[in-house]
């Protein structure tokens, strides 16, 4: 498990919509909003990242560092 930081998350609204970006490139992930942080079962490829990154950035989260 791979987990990211990520803030910008306050109620269930917004787990339900950093996972569905998630899954709209393949990727299967729980985002958990106390404490910020989204579990993937495998760490994203540099351009996953960048892409995932761009899109939650227009939805309002930021995308952090794997922990």
């Amino acid at each position: 498990m791979v987990n990211y930081e990520i803030s910008g998350m306050t109620c269930d609204h917004c787990k339900m919509t950093v996972e569905k970006t998630f899954k709209a490139i393949g990727k299967l992930a729980t985002a958990d909003v106390d404490s910020e942080i989204v579990s993937l079962h495998e760490t994203l490829t540099g351009s996953e990242y960048k892409l995932v990154q761009e899109k939650l950035d227009e939805e309002g989260y930021t995308l952090g560092n794997a922990k």
